[in-house]
Parts: structure tokens; sequence; C-alpha cells
């Protein structure tokens, strides 16, 4: 059994949000900060038992098949459940469907974004400075998500997240090595979301297209070298 299960139990924070839904993103959480690693299983039962409130394994099946339609797991029929290994071509592919993505929707963003939303968007940004000095990187990769998600309200293309939180989250996977090993400074992640942030001020589409495409380019450039200095059986392709 490995570290993951012999940690805290679980609790259900939001009575508002489906259960599956919160083991989703828990899981999810738990394969991006790495303390479920690339091959570890996933036991359905083992999951659920880890709440403080009994649950079936319905809902743990439903994450689980969430996950598995995001590349994060792999599920067999009649073989344990695992984590999956870290694709270098969903890397490579992720970033060209993030650019495609959101350099169109920040566009849409920069037209219609107003001040309460730029006041929003500054707090994030200085709140990531903060979680960078103080090397947080659990609260670190929840405001970066909270971030883009914001652009994509506010240009009323808000379910387009559901596409870029499943390619994003697998290049998140090594993002979080290349903070964990300190190949890649936290604070690179504010200072590009900054120069975005001053385009969307200027309502300039043209600007704001040009830093998103920046930053997310840069991104994987950066993944690309942290992938040549990691494990390689955590990859594949």
């Amino acid at each position: 059994m490995n570290e993951f299960y012999l940690s805290t139990e679980f609790a259900v924070v939001n009575s508002k949000e489906p259960i599956n839904r919160q083991i989703y993103k828990f899981l999810k959480r738990a394969i991006i900060e790495c303390r479920l690693m690339p091959d570890d299983p996933l036991s359905e039962n083992e999951v659920a038992s880890k709440f403080k409130y009994k649950i079936s394994r319905q809902p743990v099946r439903e994450a689980l098949i969430k996950l598995a339609e995001n590349d994060f797991v792999i599920i067999q029929p009649k073989k344990t459940t695992k984590v999956s290994r870290i694709s270098k071509s969903d890397i490579m592919q992720g970033s060209e469907i993030r650019k495609a993505i959101e350099c169109h929707i920040i566009r849409l963003a920069a037209a219609a974004i107003d001040d309460e939303t730029l006041d929003k968007l500054e707090k994030n940004v200085e709140s990531q400075r903060l979680v960078a000095e103080q090397y947080n990187l659990h609260e670190h990769f929840a405001l970066d998500d909270e971030f883009h998600q914001t652009i994509m309200q506010v240009a009323g293309i808000g379910k387009a997240w559901n596409i870029v939180e499943g390619v994003k989250g697998v290049m998140d996977r090594v993002r979080f090595l290349s903070l964990e090993y300190e190949l890649t400074p936290m604070i690179t992640t504010s200072n590009a979301h900054q120069k975005i942030l001053d385009a969307l001020k200027t309502h300039d589409p043209d600007a704001a297209a040009k830093e998103m495409f920046i930053h997310i380019d840069e991104t994987r450039s950066s993944l690309e070298k942290v992938i040549a200095k990691c494990k390689p059986q955590w990859f594949q392709d």
C-alpha cells in the first residue's frame, strides 16, 4: 500500500458539490502532486474506506472513469486500476489545444472584462506571488487554475474549462515535478500571469492573445526540459 492510503482520512467538504466530483478532484490533485505516482494501484474499496463518512463504491467508480477519460488513470477490466504514466504526446498536444482555445477566448475576454474581474485577477496574481515565497505547491496550482478559469468565465465560455482542465492537468503533473525538484522557479508562472493581466487591462485582444500564447508555449518548452531530467519509467511514448 502506498503512502497515499496511509495518509489522513478524506472528508467531503462541500455538500453542494456531487461526491463523485469531489473524489475526482481529490484524486486528480493527488496524482498531479505526485502523492500517487505512475503505476500506483487505485482500489475502489480502499478509496471509499478512507472517507470519514461512509460512502459507496459507486461515486468512486464514477470518479475513476472521469480520471480515465482525462488520461490520469488506466482502467483495465478484471485488472487493477492504476495511475497512468505521463504521456509525452499528450503534453505536446495539450499545449497546442490550450493555445487554440485560450488564445481565442482571451480575445473575447479582453473586450468583455470589467473592473471587478480585473481586481479579482489582480488579487489572484498577488496571492500567487505570496505562495511562491512560501513555496506552497498545493495553493499554487489552485490559484493557477482559478486564473485561467476566470478568464474563460468573463468571456462567457466557462464550459471550455471542461476541456482545458483535462489537458492542463497532464501538463501540471510535469510542472509539479519541475517545481518539486526546483527545476523551474514558481514565480515564473505569476510573472507570466501578470503580463497577461496587464494586456487585459488595456482591452487589447491582440496583446492579450500574444501573452497567453507565450505563456503556454514557454510552459511546454520548460516541460520538455524537465522530462529529460526525470525518471524515464514515469513516462510513456
